[in-house]
């Protein structure tokens, strides 16, 4: 897979960061799709990346006319399925613990199309503690995003087991989005 392949970026998560990372992937033309236990978190969250939007309006980062563009792009469900259907790239943001992001990241292999990268907005964690849980562990690598409205900077964090290629197209994805 090449940077010009992705085209969908699936969010596990929909609390803030994954919030502020769809919203980024929308802003620089990635279609985004939200998944989350239930439609109400979900609904919360459209609010809340709305409000981020004018936020960014706000600093003279976006105009009202690209934001809406960005929020065309954004769609979210609760169902899994759907969620994970025809998806490029994962960006999971579930709570810090190893258990609950194998389970989630094994969930969505199987769900999965074969291509799909697996990323982790993990900032304690080490991705080989749930690695090969996702049943993918070379397509996994850490990609810890740090508060998007004060800064650009992300970690991009393989394990052993990562392909190269795949933490190098890891390094792309987070440079096509301005981090």
């Amino acid at each position: 897979m090449k940077i010009g392949d992705i085209k969908r970026v699936l969010i596990l998560g929909a609390g803030t960061m994954g919030q502020q990372i769809g919203f980024l992937c929308a802003m620089h033309g990635y279609d985004v799709v939200y998944y989350d236990l239930s439609q109400d978190i979900l609904d919360k969250a459209l609010r809340r990346i709305a409000k981020l939007g004018s936020w960014y309006i706000s600093m003279g980062h976006l105009t009202e006319e690209k934001l809406q563009r960005a929020l065309a792009r954004i769609s979210a469900t609760p169902d899994p399925e759907k969620a994970a259907r025809d998806a490029d790239f994962i960006s999971e943001s579930v709570p810090e613990d190893p258990g609950l992001k194998g389970k989630v990241f094994a969930q969505f292999n199987k769900l999965c199309p074969e291509r799909t990268i697996f990323t982790s907005n993990t900032s304690m964690l080490v991705p080989s503690m749930f690695a090969e849980a996702t049943g993918r562990p070379e397509k996994l690598v850490a990609l810890h995003f740090h508060d998007v409205r004060s800064t650009n900077v992300v970690d991009v964090m393989p394990h052993p087991g990562t392909d190269p290629e795949v933490t190098q197209l890891v390094h792309d994805f987070a440079v096509s989005i301005g981090q």
